[in-house]
């Protein structure tokens, strides 16, 4: 195996952890604890973004990434993981550009995930 597969191979490896597998792990995971609250403002922002990604043709890596990321940083509020978590996100942000994904979508599915985070945190809080 050449090292420039090794290399692809890992990158989407990394783009895996902003994945829709990965965004139902981190549902499942908050929902063992039974904080209700917490579950919907992920969940509704999950939703927010898909139906922003669908109409407006964003990437879902970047997108559920940045929801992951921002949602189990303020869970966990350990700076170390946030610190590692950003890492990770900014590899993964990285890794999307290195297999040459297009980069309008890329950077739209940050900043609808940001969009939809702010939304979805701020409603349920008004409710719950």
């Amino acid at each position: 195996m050449n090292i420039s597969k090794i290399k692809k191979e890992v990158a989407r490896d990394i783009i895996s952890l902003g994945g829709p597998v990965f965004f139902i792990l981190a549902l499942v995971r908050i929902s063992i604890t039974a904080n209700y609250p917490y579950i919907a403002k992920l969940a509704l922002a999950g939703i927010l973004f898909l139906i922003l990604m669908i109409w407006l043709k964003a990437n879902i890596h970047s997108g559920l990434g940045i929801i992951i990321l921002i949602f189990t940083s303020i869970y966990y509020d350990y700076a170390y993981f946030t610190i590692f978590a950003a890492a990770v996100y900014a590899m993964a942000i990285y890794s999307l550009f290195y297999l040459k994904k297009n980069k309008q979508e890329i950077i739209k599915g940050t900043l609808f995930g940001l969009i939809s985070t702010g939304i979805s945190y701020y409603a349920v809080s008004l409710i719950f």
